[in-house]
């Protein structure tokens, strides 16, 4: 999720991707865009998902990938 946010900054311009999944509740299909200055744009027919940026002390890492932190 934060490859437009990341690759914009490194680039120095204006990145959005698009991300395509299902909820793994309902199994209904859910696609949004993400740019990078972190918005968002949900497309129907999905509800209003909820999002997070998680806040993490990446120099109290203990595992050695930040998805095993979570």
């Amino acid at each position: 999720m934060a490859t437009p946010f990341v690759q914009g900054r490194l680039l120095d311009r204006a990145l959005t991707c698009t991300v395509e999944t299902v909820c793994a509740v309902s199994r209904r299909p859910i696609v949004f865009d993400l740019d990078s200055e972190l918005g968002y744009h949900v497309r129907p027919p999905a509800e209003e998902p909820v999002f997070f940026v998680p806040m993490i002390d990446v120099a109290g890492l203990d595992a050695p990938c930040i998805v095993d932190d979570f």
